[in-house]
């Protein structure tokens, strides 16, 4: 598949309060993942915490508003080329990349007792809605940095930080109402009694125990692909893994029913393996970004559906891409 489109971004991440927690996925299978508004993608609901870091990544109710059908920007699509492969391959790649890593020797990312830090770029759309008649500068791409870093003593943080805006070309887009980049947009502390963590730490190494573990986080369907990359999402946002951990997540994700998509090189310019949910009911396929070490460094989804009028499908609805975990 062979993407190359170009998302849309509310105004304000107050417009995207959401204060599910784990025992939401429980509650009933959501046949239709929907966005725009009405809810967000799945990783997205994992839990308040969590919520508050996504809710940059998804589209706000801002684009509905205006009055016109014509498309949203959205990020431009990744250039996948396309493998001869299906999810046979796909489970034999992960299976394979999980005992690449097992074997690597490699030291853990984030020494014991030392703080851990994950910085990753997401993004959304600024959308201006102007009176009738009035001239408006077209929608735009504007990501954002966020850190999140873990602390020995369980305490959080998050700070978001404003990127360089651009186009569907990839062009950067001059907007003097825009904050500069590097400006700080907003920063959540929590203390360790604040802060609620979904997965243990140590995380188990045995993928079995692993896969137990999620399964007792809870899913809306323990069926779904979907939700399997949702709930990994959410891990990546929590932890920085240690080899073996990442290895026992791969191997999980070996059984879960994942295509092999192709090859692409990232957003952040790293050759990666592109997997990728199979065409299911919620109108998304979420991707998952592995490098050839093993390691994930990005999750997308994009819209397949056919009920969108302001953007085109296939469209990139989300992305995180992280830069360093450490």
């Amino acid at each position: 598949m062979s993407d190359q489109r170009p998302m849309p971004r509310g105004d304000a991440m107050e417009n995207l309060v959401i204060a599910q927690m784990r025992d939401d996925l429980r509650a009933e299978r959501r046949r239709r993942r929907r966005f725009g508004g009405l809810s967000l993608p799945g990783w997205s609901i994992l839990t308040s915490a969590t919520a508050a870091v996504v809710a940059v990544v998804a589209i706000t109710v801002s684009m509905l508003a205006a009055p016109t059908p014509s498309y949203a920007a959205t990020p431009p699509m990744l250039q996948i080329e396309a493998a001869q492969a299906g999810r046979d391959d796909a489970a034999e790649l992960l299976t394979d990349l999980a005992r690449q890593l097992r074997t690597s020797g490699e030291p853990d990312a984030a020494p014991p007792g030392a703080p851990q830090q994950i910085v990753m770029q997401n993004w959304g759309l600024v959308t201006t809605v102007g009176a009738p008649g009035e001239k408006v500068p077209p929608p735009f791409v504007e990501p954002t940095e966020m850190t999140l870093t873990r602390y020995p003593d369980g305490s959080w943080s998050q700070v978001a930080v404003a990127g360089i805006p651009y186009d569907t070309q990839g062009d950067k887009v001059e907007d003097p109402d825009a904050p500069p980049p590097g400006t700080e947009l907003w920063r959540i502390d929590q203390t360790a009694a604040e802060r609620a963590y979904m997965f243990p730490d140590p995380l188990p190494e045995d993928a079995d125990d692993l896969r137990r573990t999620m399964l007792d986080i809870g899913f809306a369907d323990e069926s779904s692909p979907n939700e399997w990359l949702s709930l990994t999402g959410g891990l990546l946002m929590e932890r920085v893994l240690r080899p073996r951990e990442e290895a026992a997540v791969l191997e999980v994700l070996a059984g879960v029913g994942l295509d092999l998509a192709g090859t692409t090189t990232d957003r952040l310019g790293r050759e990666a393996y592109v997997l990728e949910t199979p065409p299911s009911d919620v109108d998304l396929v979420d991707r998952i970004l592995i490098t050839p070490a093993g390691h994930i460094v990005a999750l997308e989804t994009v819209y397949v559906g056919h009920d969108r009028t302001d953007i085109p499908s296939p469209a990139v609805v989300s992305y995180m891409a992280f830069e360093r975990r450490e």
